[in-house]
């Protein structure tokens, strides 16, 4: 385990002023709304992110361009209207009045600084690298256009992610560390953060829409989905996130608590580590698939909550063709077969890592002992998230447990950085999978503008890796959030990162 890490905010003084302003009202300790995470991240930074949890927080305290409702419709947030008059070409008008957290205006150059660090950034420069740089063109402070240097079907549901949450430039080339000091335009604005403890906000006093009715948000990590619901019950917190399927019957029949639930964006899967033996064989993946009986799995640990995986892009997206797929079934001969051939025999030993997440580790046991069977020890390593992500990247694993929910909604999205070679080692290709086909499938589609085409294109992307068992599937998620009798307003995004700003809290 990592040594918790206590990181001090550089925050500035008119920031500083605003929280404490905020905080020193009487009565408003009562409507901090307090929340139990499961996880934190390692960085803040937008253009480094790799998990949700960093999204978790950054949604609090960064506004987009456009964003996702929880109808899943793509609408403006600080752009109050977006023209596409061909498909290079982006005009964008920016909506008036908006200020950042230290009281400075957002003008057209603080979009464009904020999707030039995207551009050109390691980890985000295939999203936002087709802007030509050189085409930018201000016709004045809240107006701009620029061009993509080719076509991008995928580029407007990119301006959602929070890679390009819009930054303040004079902010950043004071020097300020976005790492560890966010600040945006977002309805709050984050006071401190301990690292894998809590993370405190107070409301954005200089906010550009509806004020919260809740006077701050308490982030609260808390590993053990029982212990979340323990907190929840007894008053230490009023959302719980990432609810354990087992629970739910509980919560439906407490008349205190309220039960949130949507099939979500995600989708569940373990990891074949394709750079280590014995899974750098197609045979010892294929094995590993027919071995384990996922559907017993699915309604023991997830209690049928979701749906079981078939394809790498989730049902809800657009040209996905999960829903034409069944599920895999066990065959334990075929099973005993492909090992042998691989060379996988009695009395082996693999490894799978996962994070600290109770479901995650049942699944890990219940594999442990599903491969008993067939001689096979699984070790499983349990490492708290920042730990898990730095083993993926030695190669410690042979397989791992992780879940993937593209914060852009495009099929392009569900497979780039999953599949795509360039992405070997960056989360969550931790199978170090590469395939020359596939990439050039991937990016022919992302190119195509014709639905149809799309639409063969990614089919195609989807067979090509269920022929190559990267992954072994486990389901497509649902998010699962309880609340107290005390909360209310809280529109469900798919996902695990949630928008609080709307939350209000009634009085004990």
């Amino acid at each position: 385990m990592k040594k918790r890490v206590i990181i001090g905010m550089l925050l500035v003084l008119s920031l500083f002023m605003t929280a404490c302003s905020s905080k020193d009202k009487s009565g408003e300790e009562g409507k901090v709304l307090k929340v139990a995470i499961s996880e934190d991240t390692t960085t803040l930074e937008p253009n480094a992110l790799n998990d949700d949890y960093a999204e978790n927080i950054l949604i609090q305290v960064y506004d987009t361009l456009v964003k996702r409702n929880a109808k899943g419709e793509l609408v403006n947030s600080l752009a109050e209207s977006i023209e596409n008059p061909d498909p290079q070409t982006f005009k964008i008008k920016l909506r008036d009045g908006v200020k950042f957290s230290d009281g400075s205006p957002l003008t057209a150059d603080d979009v464009i600084f904020t999707l030039q660090r995207a551009a050109g950034s390691e980890k985000f420069k295939s999203f936002y690298g087709k802007i030509d740089p050189n085409s930018y063109q201000k016709e004045d402070d809240l107006t701009f256009s620029f061009k993509l240097t080719e076509p991008d079907a995928a580029f407007l549901n990119s301006l959602s992610h929070p890679a390009v949450s819009i930054v303040s430039k004079a902010y950043v080339e004071g020097g300020a560390d976005l790492a560890t000091a966010p600040m945006g335009t977002g309805p709050f604005v984050l006071d401190e953060w301990v690292q894998n403890d809590h993370a405190t906000f107070s409301v954005n006093e200089n906010y550009w829409g509806d004020k919260p009715s809740i006077a701050g948000i308490e982030m609260k990590v808390i590993p053990e989905a029982s212990q979340r619901i323990i907190e929840l019950e007894s008053g230490g917190v009023d959302l719980a996130y990432k609810i354990d399927p087992s629970e739910i019957p509980n919560i439906e029949e407490n008349k205190d608590l309220t039960l949130y639930r949507k099939l979500d964006n995600s989708v569940h899967f373990i990891g074949f580590n394709m750079d280590k033996a014995p899974f750098d064989k197609k045979e010892a993946r294929e094995a590993m698939v027919n071995a384990i009986d996922m559907k017993t799995i699915f309604e023991t640990v997830y209690m049928n909550s979701g749906k079981l995986a078939t394809s790498p892009i989730n049902p809800n997206f657009k040209y996905s063709i999960a829903d034409s797929l069944e599920a895999n079934k066990v065959n334990k001969e075929k099973a005993k077969e492909l090992f042998a051939a691989a060379g996988v025999g009695e009395g082996t030993n693999i490894s799978i890592y996962t994070s600290d997440n109770t479901q995650r580790v049942n699944v890990a046991t219940m594999m442990q002992a599903q491969l008993k069977e067939y001689g096979i020890g699984l070790n499983i390593e349990r490492l708290e998230w920042g730990a898990f992500m730095d083993a993926l990247k030695r190669k410690e694993h042979n397989m791992f447990i992780m879940s993937w929910n593209p914060s852009i909604v495009d099929a392009h999205y569900e497979l780039f950085q999953p599949f795509h070679s360039s992405n070997k080692g960056q989360g969550p290709n931790f199978m170090y999978f590469g395939n020359d086909e596939l990439d050039n499938l991937i990016k022919e589609g992302l190119s195509t503008v014709d639905d149809a085409k799309r639409a063969e294109i990614y089919k195609r992307a989807q067979e090509l890796i269920n022929q190559e068992y990267p992954w072994l599937y486990i389901c497509y998620g649902e998010t699962l959030v309880a609340a107290n009798s005390r909360v209310e307003g809280l529109q469900l995004l798919p996902k695990y990162p949630q928008e609080l700003k709307d939350v209000t809290l009634l009085e004990k």
